[in-house]
């Protein structure tokens, strides 16, 4: 490295200290908006069952990554008009170009979790599984690619944040590559990210919107989904941001590198945001339920949208323990009024046949439409007289009567 001027300074302007404010303004409460559907899928995931799986471990790897990307970047904001001195200034540039790295491993992990959750899903189109492995196939090679790139394109690489032989008119201490090549490097990853993000964000609304579901929910949870289209704008922000850097020779620096920053960051968080979003599905549902507003029908059981993070096995054993939760429920409301008999579900055939033969039904059957049974209408056993045969069938049209009260079309039925 050349040897620093003892007086040679880097100016801040006053457009550079405003665009640092508006950084932290923007990517301080976005971090802490972050964290809400982030916490509530790693709640979902780790209790009451611990189903914590790949995609879980690589977001959570990205978010730290985005986190630490946020915090190299914050040497380099300046709030008030000053003068720098060239070590400080220095030190901000080689963190933010360890920042660089930290953003590729960020973008990376959270488009490899997102694609590894879509996979998950049992209900997506097959014609979308292949789409999803050339997602991952080409982010993986960007990664790969751009790791080697920043790492290689300076030889020392500490010349990357040399400011002194730039600044002094010296020549610099090390060599690297023009500024057309970084520019052209930036836009790919600009590119693939914007694609990206597009594809991972229309695969599940395109899924959500072919399901039997309400219309409100569907809409609802098109929209949570959709968020990762912000990170497709922020992402073009970026790119038009670096394209400034290569052609505007006279541009403050600086005050270009706080834009850049700051929709690195955006990029980053939002991205997060989208890749968690189906976690608020169930909080912000009971929120409205609250006001009186559905987004459920009474069908919402047979699916949820939570259900993107559970494995196959998972959903079998939810949808068993909802069974049984249902059944107890049922039999306790049998208990309450006063009778006993067996109670399943109305679209349970499995539970039907273990809880009544057909042979039983059949005859029910018969007696319903008119076939033969032992006891006809009209006609009484032996030894039984007509008042008491009156009175047993009274009691059990009362009893059917109060079946049908108690079970609600769809939900159960007392057999």
């Amino acid at each position: 490295m050349a040897e620093t001027p003892p007086d040679l300074v880097i100016p801040i302007s006053d457009r550079s200290a405003h665009l640092a404010r508006v950084h932290l303004g923007v990517t301080i409460p976005l971090l802490v908006v972050t964290l809400v559907p982030l916490v509530a899928r790693v709640y979902v995931r780790v209790w009451p069952v611990w189903r914590f799986g790949w995609d879980d471990a690589l977001i959570l790897a990205g978010f730290a990554a985005a986190v630490t990307d946020w915090a190299l970047l914050e040497h380099e904001m300046f709030l008030q008009a000053q003068s720098v001195s060239l070590d400080r200034a220095v030190s901000a540039v080689k963190l933010s170009y360890i920042g660089i790295f930290l953003w590729n491993v960020a973008m990376t992990c959270i488009k490899t979790s997102i694609a590894l959750t879509l996979l998950r899903i049992p209900l997506a189109h097959r014609a979308w599984r292949p789409s999803l492995f050339a997602i991952l196939a080409v982010q993986t090679t960007y990664f790969v690619g751009d790791t080697i790139y920043i790492f290689a394109k300076c030889r020392p690489l500490s010349a990357a944040w040399d400011l002194s032989a730039y600044l002094a008119n010296e020549l610099p201490s090390g060599t690297c590559t023009d500024l057309v090549t970084d520019v052209l490097v930036s836009s790919i990853g600009s590119a693939l990210n914007v694609l990206t993000d597009m594809l991972l964000s229309l695969a599940p609304m395109w899924i959500i919107w072919k399901l039997h579901r309400p219309r409100r929910e569907r809409i609802f949870v098109c929209c949570l989904t959709g968020m990762g289209l912000f990170a497709s704008g922020a992402s073009i922000a970026k790119a038009v941001m670096v394209g400034r850097w290569g052609t505007h020779k006279d541009a403050d620096s600086w005050a270009l590198s706080m834009s850049i920053a700051t929709w690195t960051i955006v990029e980053q968080f939002v991205a997060v945001f989208a890749a968690c979003s189906p976690s608020l599905k169930g909080p912000i549902e009971a929120l409205l339920a609250r006001f009186g507003i559905a987004l459920t029908g009474p069908a919402s059981h047979h699916f949820s949208f939570l259900s993107m993070f559970q494995s196959r096995g998972d959903r079998e054993a939810a949808a068993a323990r909802r069974r049984e939760e249902a059944l107890e429920a049922a039999e306790a409301a049998v208990m309450e009024r006063g009778r006993s008999g067996p109670v399943v579900f109305r679209d349970g055939e499995d539970l039907v046949e273990k809880t009544k033969p057909r042979s039983s039904r059949s005859r029910r059957h018969r007696n319903r439409h008119g076939g033969s049974s032992r006891t006809t209408k009209g006609s009484r056993p032996e030894g039984r007289p007509p008042d008491a045969v009156a009175s047993a069938g009274e009691s059990e049209d009362t009893t059917r009567a109060s079946r049908r009260e108690i079970a609600p079309p769809d939900t159960i039925v007392e057999e």
